[in-house]
């Protein structure tokens, strides 16, 4: 793969728009100052993520016995309870304190919007993949370099979400969230489905 096929995928996997939804949702009502310091947080957060994952990702996964298809595994369960979360997870009730308990802290830059949205589980295996198909460091160093780019869209992005998604009332807002949640569950059980093929647990099914 060369540089503009590796930046593709990553666009796909650790690119701005699943984290620039829910990034809107969260932060709806809160200040400017709250919205730039969540935006800069969460891409800071992904971008150490991915840039371990990037020049260490294989030596890390080696030092803890961590194979793909693991890791495959675990990021779609970790994904999927994330999911179901958002797809079912607000608007239980109408009373006055509801609004308060919604009230988001900067803790929401590290869950969910820097892992899983940015630094998203296939897109963490895809920078390891990529490093154990073509090792060696320059591989490692393009990979780090690609992932800096694409952190650098994604706060561009984010900072600028409000106007970019500013024709979207709250509610179409949170019907799209509960579709994009659900489409996030069959993402996430594909993940496992993937692992599990790798692992030859559903080699007999893989063709189905």
């Amino acid at each position: 793969m060369n540089a503009i096929d590796i930046l593709l995928l990553l666009c796909v996997t650790i690119g701005p728009t699943k984290a620039a939804a829910m990034y809107l949702s969260l932060t709806a009502g809160t200040e400017p100052a709250f919205k730039r310091r969540v935006a800069i947080r969460s891409v800071l957060t992904a971008t150490i993520v991915c840039g371990v994952f990037a020049l260490l990702g294989q030596a890390l996964l080696g030092l803890f016995h961590v194979t793909i298809p693991a890791m495959l595994i675990a990021g779609g369960i970790i994904l999927f309870i994330f999911a179901v979360q958002l797809v079912l997870g607000e608007d239980h009730s109408d009373d006055g304190t509801a609004g308060l308990a919604r009230v988001p802290s900067l803790d929401i830059a590290s869950f969910p919007l820097a892992v899983p949205l940015m630094a998203s589980p296939q897109g963490l295996v895809a920078l390891v993949a990529i490093a154990a198909a073509q090792p060696g460091m320059k591989t490692q160093l393009l990979l780090f370099v690609l992932v800096l780019v694409m952190m650098a869209f994604n706060l561009v992005f984010l900072l600028f979400a409000d106007r970019i998604f500013s024709k979207i009332s709250p509610g179409i807002l949170k019907v799209v969230m509960r579709v994009f949640g659900l489409l996030l569950c069959g993402l996430a059980v594909q993940l496992v489905i993937i692992g599990l093929q790798k692992l030859g647990v559903l080699a007999a099914a893989a063709g189905h």
